[in-house]
Order: structure tokens, then C-alpha cells, then sequence
């Protein structure tokens, strides 16, 4: 019993590290595959996080340099993201931004 929990722990928590890979990797595609997922307009995500549906919009297609304060916003309140998950995001865009500009 608890070597099974142990698995599903570490499961959970690599699949926390792709998601947040990827939210570093490709921010639009993840708030664009989280609104369909949800059958989300881009009315609702905007008035979850407090934006306009054309920033949103925008910020899917990477048309849009999405600032640090909105990224926390749109995946705390809109994608419903763990304070630790946003945290470790955060973290990760630091490290790969210190090591861009070695």
C-alpha cells in the first residue's frame, strides 16, 4: 500500500514538472489547451483573471509578451493552478532566464 502511494505521488509530481515545462516552454498553447479543455470562451478565462478576451486572445497566440504579474494571474485564477505549482514556475523561468544571460 505505501509503495503504491509512493508511486502515484512521484507521478503527480512529474506530470506537475511537464505542465509546468511546458507553461515555460509555450505559456499560449497551455491557456489556449486549458480554456478548450473547459469549454472556456475567451470572455470567461478574461473575467476570471481580470483582462480583456483580446489579451487573452493575443497571449495564446504569442502575439503578446504576457508580463510576470499576469502570467501569476491567468494561472492562479484562470487554469486553477496550486499556489506551489505557480511558485515552482516561477522559479524555473529564473533559472533558464539567469542561464540565457550568462
Amino acid at each position: 500500500m505505501y509503495r503504491r502511494k509512493h508511486i502515484e505521488k512521484w507521478c503527480e509530481v512529474e506530470m506537475d514538472q511537464k505542465r509546468i515545462r511546458k507553461a515555460i516552454d509555450d505559456f499560449g498553447s497551455v491557456i489556449k489547451e486549458y480554456r478548450k479543455k473547459e469549454v472556456m470562451t475567451l470572455d470567461s478565462l478574461a473575467s476570471r483573471v481580470g483582462c480583456s478576451p483580446a489579451f487573452i486572445f493575443r497571449a495564446e497566440r504569442g502575439s503578446r509578451i504576457v508580463p510576470i504579474h499576469m502570467r501569476v494571474r491567468i494561472l492562479k485564477s484562470g487554469l486553477n493552478w496550486k499556489s506551489s505549482d505557480v511558485e515552482h514556475y516561477l522559479v524555473e523561468m529564473i533559472k533558464g532566464y539567469e542561464q540565457k544571460n550568462r
